[in-house]
């Protein structure tokens, strides 16, 4: 049975950037004849996660081996058991379901080979349609080495949040120590930022991961996120004396929809009168700090996807993002239908209680709604439309106490 023509035209149209000027058809096993390239798709074009290239089982192995904390044992022992089976070449009959290319001028493969001085290919992921959605390339060696991650910049918001990630991961690696005994959190290096046939490449080092890394879920690692809080230095200032409340009462005038922007305006005139006064600690934040974007290796935390990192926001952010974000993959209802009664309570490890953290909660899912709102306003974003009216709708009908402001 074939995949649904457009979840398949994306993956097509992704591969044929990449490829630039060659042919890009699905066909079945040994019909691709003459092939430069065969990639296949796993576990099928019904339910595309991965597209793998076809010949090469210790790279599509190799793709297989990459462990987020947000997998738990039986999933790593799943995976680690199928790596091993695809690497002795005998379940690549049962990948029936591939992409041919043929002809073309040079391809991203030739590209990163250039880069990175050796030869690779690439396994290409490309997620769910949504307003940040972009291809990914694990790059590897034809023997499953690792080389490189690139995500390719393909539309305006792409290329903006790969800008975003180049500058953060510069500055990070300026500012955090090593990794070793003096620093857990381990981020990528920048290896390459640049233009490929129209196309934003970002090249990263490819951090260690491993199936015996795994930690409980629900211990939030609090000690990294204090530490990523605190890179760069910490400012302690009323909230509307901050630079994050002057930029926060500028962003009503970026919303393009009439109606979002009268009733975010609102809101954010709400939250500045309600806690404008309130004493916080400002900071540094990644700014989707998830279990599925991180995981322990040798004692060190390796943590990837960049995009969002900023400095100067309220303390606790990234454990709010990290706690409420997980929960919402396992609520019964919608994203953003209720109000997180209690989420002030899950801060108190790094500080922030009282009145600071009922205004840190209401103030991280107003930098959410933000977000929400301007991406979806982004041609792609009608994935997260939904889940901004529902954010925008939860921040309306549940204004703050007016006398919650304070000093902690």
């Amino acid at each position: 049975m074939s995949a649904p023509e457009e979840p398949r035209a994306a993956w097509i149209a992704a591969v044929r950037d990449l490829w630039p000027d060659a042919r890009v058809e699905a066909v079945g096993p040994g019909r691709s004849e003459g092939a430069r390239r065969e990639l296949a798709f796993l576990p099928d074009a019904e339910r595309p996660r991965l597209l793998v290239p076809a010949g090469m089982p210790r790279a599509t192995a190799a793709a297989l081996r990459r462990y987020s904390h947000d997998l738990g044992p039986k999933q790593r022992a799943s995976r680690g058991l199928t790596a091993a089976a695809v690497r002795t070449g005998l379940p690549e009959r049962t990948l029936r379901d591939r992409l041919s290319i043929t002809g073309g001028g040079p391809s991203i493969e030739d590209r990163l080979s250039e880069l990175l001085g050796r030869p690779v290919v690439v396994s290409v992921g490309l997620g769910s349609a949504r307003a940040n959605r972009k291809p990914i390339l694990h790059v590897l060696s034809p023997r499953g080495e690792p080389a490189a991650f690139v995500k390719i910049g393909d539309t305006g918001t792409a290329r903006a949040l790969l800008e975003g990630e180049a500058a953060a991961l510069t500055y990070l690696n300026a500012h955090l120590p090593a990794p070793g005994p003096r620093g857990r959190l381990h981020v990528p290096r920048l290896l390459h930022h640049g233009t490929w046939h129209g196309l934003d490449l970002l090249v990263l080092e490819p951090l260690p991961t491993s199936a015996l890394g795994w930690r409980p879920r629900g211990r939030a690692p609090v000690s990294e996120m204090r530490a990523l809080f605190e890179v760069g230095g910490v400012e302690r200032a009323p909230l509307r004396a901050s630079a994050y409340w002057e930029e926060m009462a500028a962003s009503p005038g970026l919303v393009l929809d009439e109606r979002q922007r009268a009733v975010f305006g609102e809101v954010v005139e709400g939250v500045g009168k309600a806690h404008g006064d309130l004493v916080l600690d400002f900071g540094a934040w990644h700014g989707d700090w998830t279990p599925w974007n991180m995981a322990w290796h040798r004692g060190v935390l390796r943590l990837w996807d960049w995009e969002r990192f900023s400095r100067g926001v309220p303390n606790g952010f990234d454990l709010l993002h990290y706690r409420l974000q997980e929960a919402m993959r396992t609520a019964s209802g919608p994203p953003y239908a209720t109000w997180p009664d209690g989420a002030g309570a899950l801060l108190e490890p790094l500080g922030p209680t009282g009145p600071a953290a009922e205004a840190t909660v209401r103030l991280y899912l107003l930098e959410l709604c933000r977000r929400y709102l301007l991406a979806a306003q982004e041609p792609i974003g009608g994935p997260l439309r939904a889940d901004t009216e529902r954010l925008l709708a939860l921040l309306h009908t549940n204004p703050p106490d007016t006398l919650s402001g304070g000093t902690p």
